[in-house]
């Protein structure tokens, strides 16, 4: 029996994968500490995948104490932000159980705060540096985060770049030809985050840039934004979709030509550079070429692959189209889409599991 103790502030994505590909491992057990919400109030289900639901309320460090005692975990997974929960247990755990601090946006690199519901902790870089320090495994969602880390910070000798891969499960099994009817012009396609607040994931401009080259915009928000709405009305080639459920989303992504994860470099440039997002596996798995921009890990990866473009700016988006072979670009795409995904590489983290 593997016994996995997750630690969160609230439930995050990453959780759910990791959990749906942990289920296809043997004997395993897995429980699940939070302060903020489980993944069915947050995503509409994954509840089942754990097998403890163990809430943390206003005295986290105490309780998780009391949850480790009972729970008896053979290893703890902490995601950040904020890294406090990391620390609390490496406190509770004394070095009696491995904890792993996993990384998938941090802290030192952001100009904006995390915005997840509770208050900023204090001293957030010194949590930083402990929580990296002093775990006995770290993971990362990309090698420039790995590579970021490693300039600032004594990571442990184990650690693991773990992207955040696709579920295999909720992707369409088999992808529609590409439809040409209509218009024409090449469809692309945003899904996710948006905001108005001047971050990462405040796209006004950029979506008003895409469209001015010969392309469709459509934009699938994972949370209703009215301002995109209002802007959709007044801005030719944009669309504004109420938000869908996520398997729904991904059976409706295929109808696009290219899914769109280009973000405002504006505030968090640095963060943007080391961040490799669920949606660019999410339009990969649904078969869409991805375009970027100058992001080094998304830019790195979809290059290398073979699997999208990046631009400098989205001014050179006729170009880039004009020279591209999009048949064997999706062919690509097509190829390479059921490697991508959590249950294609669970053993890799649970190999890692089992070093520590």
């Amino acid at each position: 029996m593997r016994r996995v103790l997750f630690v969160q502030q609230q439930p995050c994505i990453r959780a759910l994968k990791y959990a749906v590909g942990l289920r296809t491992e043997p004997d395993v057990e897995l429980g699940f500490a939070y302060r903020g919400g489980t993944l069915s109030e947050w995503y509409g289900s994954g509840d089942e995948l754990f097998d403890r639901w163990m809430k943390l309320d206003s005295r986290p460090a105490a309780e998780l104490r009391q949850i480790v005692d009972a729970f008896r975990p053979d290893l703890i997974h902490s995601h950040n932000l904020p890294d406090e929960l990391t620390v609390a247990a490496l406190g509770v755990a004394d070095g009696r159980v491995p904890v792993v601090h996993d990384v998938h946006d941090l802290q030192s690199l952001r100009r904006t705060p995390y915005e997840d519901g509770f208050p900023e902790p204090e001293n957030p870089l010194a949590l930083e540096k402990h929580a990296i320090e002093g775990s006995a495994g770290l993971v990362a969602v990309s090698s420039e985060l790995m590579e970021v880390i490693r300039t600032r910070h004594s990571p442990p000798p184990r650690t693991l770049v773990f992207p955040n891969f696709a579920l295999r499960r909720d992707l369409p099994e088999r992808l529609p030809a590409r439809d040409v009817s209509g218009h024409g012009l090449p469809r692309l396609v945003y899904q996710g985050t948006l905001a108005t607040n001047g971050g990462h994931y405040d796209l006004r401009e950029l979506f008003a840039a895409v469209v001015e080259s010969r392309v469709t915009l459509d934009v699938h928000a994972a949370r209703d934004v009215p301002e995109y709405a209002r802007m959709a009305e007044d801005v030719p080639g944009l669309t504004y979709h109420s938000p869908l459920e996520p398997t729904e989303l991904l059976q409706v992504l295929p109808r696009y030509d290219f899914g769109w994860a280009g973000f405002n470099d504006t505030l968090n440039a640095a963060h943007l550079d080391t961040a490799l997002p669920n949606k660019v596996f999410e339009y990969l798995g649904c078969g869409l070429p991805v375009i970027t921009l100058g992001h080094r890990a998304i830019k790195r990866f979809v290059e290398r692959e073979g699997l999208g473009i990046a631009l400098e700016s989205p001014d050179e988006l006729d170009g880039a189209l004009a020279g591209l072979d999009l048949p064997a670009v999706r062919q690509r795409v097509a190829e390479a889409r059921g490697a991508l995904t959590v249950e294609a590489n669970i053993r890799r983290l649970t190999d890692f599991y089992d070093s520590l």
